[in-house]
């Protein structure tokens, strides 16, 4: 199988990262389909679970609210993608990854996959709009209207997550592959130090993302994920990381 970064994209040629430590496709977010108008696929009821749990059920007063705050938002967010696909060429005794690029991933041991051929590392931001107008608002002592516009901002993150991998999966298809596992630092009892490892792969810099000291990303409201593309037909759950995740206590939990 040739390398990704010499084969077209079902979206249009792939340009190779200027920075990135990489072998293999970028795509830049301008060439994600979908992403830069996700905020008008919001829903109520998204915002609703992020802003009162699972099974909170918004009156008609609250609906309003939050109809209101998504368009608030819709000036607010500037949402960025981008991935970078790296070759696998081999499996570490135990769980790791060889990457073409020379790296050395660990990845959990649920995630172990023979068939896997290449790794996307996948960064998203929605910008540093939406969370300034947030700590302004807290500031002034509108918590609600601050919780309310967070809400929005993390449902529509979800949706920049899905909208980057969807785009994945869609250009792996060309090639005959398909969706693998997906996993992120910090999630999952994945450890957040390997951030710095998908920031080692990722062109975070065309999106405007950094990591802080800590390993968090700046701009808060961003999200990052690594996913494994493979030969394989994998019974994976398509009901989203709020459904499969181990965190069976959330209080945003999808119920199963």
């Amino acid at each position: 199988m040739t390398d990704v970064a010499q084969t077209p994209s079902s979206r249009g040629s792939c340009t190779a990262p200027s920075s990135a430590e990489s072998d293999g496709a970028f795509m830049t977010a301008e060439n994600i389909p979908g992403l830069s108008s996700i905020i008008s696929t919001v829903s109520v009821e998204s915002v609703a679970r992020y802003f009162g749990g699972v099974g909170y059920i918004p009156d008609e007063r609250t609906v309003t609210r939050i109809s209101h705050a998504i368009t608030d938002a819709t000036a607010l967010i500037r949402p960025g993608g981008t991935y970078t696909l790296c070759p696998i060429i081999g499996k570490q005794s135990g769980s790791g990854l060889s990457l073409k690029n020379g790296l050395e991933l660990p990845i959990p041991s649920c995630c172990i996959d023979p068939g896997a051929r290449f790794l996307a590392a996948a960064a998203g931001t929605l910008g540093d709009k939406l969370e300034k107008k947030c700590r302004e608002l807290a500031q002034l002592g509108k918590i609600y209207q601050s919780t309310l516009l967070d809400a929005v901002g993390t449902a529509t993150l979800d949706l920049c997550g899905e909208t980057i991998c969807n785009a994945i999966v869609e250009d792996s298809r060309v090639s005959g592959l398909r969706k693998g596992y997906r996993f992120a630092p910090g999630l999952d009892g994945y450890p957040l130090k390997h951030q710095l490892l998908l920031f080692k792969i990722v062109d975070n810099k065309s999106v405007g993302l950094s990591l802080n000291s800590s390993e968090i990303m700046m701009p808060t409201k961003s999200i990052s994920f690594f996913l494994m593309v493979t030969e394989n037909r994998l019974k994976i759950d398509e009901a989203g990381k709020c459904r499969s995740c181990r965190m069976s206590k959330c209080q945003f939990r999808l119920k199963e």
